[in-house]
């Protein structure tokens, strides 16, 4: 009798979310300490007006690239999770064809419409024709943004050691380029375009480490077959689906990147600089929030179609660790946010330190809800979830504006908190209310 072959070593689905989250901190940790010796070392430079210019150029051109953003790396894992699965490659090749072509058309309609704007935006926000021509030049980065199905296909394939690394480029050429410009006195000009070569060689990157796997995972069509005519209609539901993360895309660029221009416009150059210095060091904790749900969507997605116990193990209990951990940073921004700013950058930012402690409990709740909106995708209620964050979309501005024009710069911390609160409290009714429905269906005969 021959004996029987020995078990693979199977990995439980959240020590798997655990250690491809443990590669994407690493990277983002590296990036996170980069980023912020970079900003802070050009806010001791350039001083609150021109880094606040920097930082609306920065805001203009992300804010852009999201607006015609599709988040096609969403789609890769919805759909190409049950095909890499079922070792379906023909219909993997036809997904990622389909959603390339979505990525391709969406980058250059991106750039056109920055260029074109740009000299209608610029004037609004304090800039003079030097500033218009310089945030015209950044947005020609877009070019090289549409790399959402790359992205997708190192998610797809567990390649998250990759996508750990490639966070760290953008960061360190940033930090590198500043740390010159910083030691030779250099002027904004040279400061923005750091800031836009990074930008550029990260998505370059990117796409370049993501054709690489296709062609290693997936390869070329066989001998008769033709990817090329592959269209929307061979995945039931993709068109809705890439609309539904498109609009989710667009809620999160309020707060991201709407905010710093809305305040550029409200209070100035200065102040808007102030809010994204705030947000900046508040993204030690909004950036883990995106990876993580980055991260848990694939296994959320399996094992909600596996009908496993694991489903709520990772939702939940990632929530909890991720709310725990977000309050200790608000903590010490509250005790030590004034000593902080000042050592870091110098007195003039100190008057950022109290919207730095509501950027960091906004950024709290995004924690929270990071496990709990991939949840929420996996289940299949990504237009349930759109509502809820245009609901949170809805009250931000409102209150931004409305608490800004009272208050000040505070008031854009008030807003901030108030709206991320909403979130994680309608979507563990949403799925908890999913699990009820499911465990109420009768048996299948």
């Amino acid at each position: 009798m021959s004996e029987a072959a020995p078990k693979p070593n199977v990995q439980s689905p959240m020590r798997r979310v655990l250690g491809n989250f443990g590669f994407l901190v690493r990277g983002r940790g590296i990036a996170a300490l980069m980023s912020l010796g970079a900003t802070t070392l050009m806010a001791r430079s350039l001083g609150p007006t021109e880094f606040g210019m920097v930082m609306l150029m920065q805001a203009y051109t992300l804010l852009m690239r999201g607006m015609l953003n599709f988040q096609s790396f969403e789609a890769i894992v919805r759909y190409g999770v049950p095909a890499h699965d079922g070792g379906d490659t023909r219909s993997l090749r036809r997904l990622v064809t389909v959603c390339r072509r979505v990525d391709r058309r969406a980058s250059l309609v991106a750039t056109a419409l920055a260029l074109l704007v740009a000299p209608l935006v610029g004037p609004s926000l304090g800039m003079d024709r030097n500033h218009v021509l310089m945030l015209a030049s950044y947005s020609l980065i877009l070019l090289a943004s549409g790399n959402g199905t790359a992205n997708g296909i190192l998610r797809l394939f567990d390649q998250f050691d990759v996508l750990g690394r490639q966070m760290t480029i953008g960061p360190s050429i940033r930090f590198l380029g500043v740390v010159v410009t910083w030691w030779l006195d250099g002027p904004l000009a040279v400061f923005v375009a750091i800031w836009a070569v990074a930008g550029a060689c990260e998505d370059l990157y990117l796409s370049w480490r993501g054709g690489r796997e296709y062609r290693q995972r997936i390869g070329a069509p066989a001998a008769g077959e033709v990817a090329g005519d592959a269209h929307f209609a061979e995945f039931a539901g993709l068109r809705s689906f890439l609309w539904v993360t498109y609009w989710q895309s667009n809620m999160d660029l309020v707060r991201k990147h709407l905010s710093t221009l809305l305040a550029g416009y409200l209070l100035g150059p200065a102040e808007a600089g102030l809010l994204r210095l705030a947000r900046e060091l508040s993204s030690l904790l909004s950036k883990p929030a995106v990876l993580i749900r980055q991260v848990v969507f694939l296994d959320l997605t399996r094992t909600w179609h596996q009908g496993s116990a694991a489903f709520d193990i990772i939702a939940y209990r990632t929530a909890l660790l991720g709310g725990g951990f977000g309050l200790l940073f608000v903590a010490v921004g509250y005790v030590l946010g004034d000593n902080l700013l000042a050592a870091l950058i110098g007195k003039d930012f100190v008057a950022a330190a109290p919207v730095l402690t509501l950027m960091l409990l906004a950024a709290t709740f995004d924690l929270v809800s990071s496990s709990l909106r991939s949840a929420a995708y996996a289940i299949g209620h990504a237009a349930k979830v759109l509502r809820i964050y245009a609901v949170s979309a809805a009250v931000y501005l409102v209150a931004f504006v409305a608490l800004t024009s009272w208050l000040g710069l505070i008031g854009a911390g008030v807003a901030a908190s108030v709206a991320a609160a909403l979130p994680p409290l309608a979507m563990v009714l949403l799925i908890r209310g999913s699990k009820r429905g499911r465990s109420e269906l009768p048996p299948a005969p």
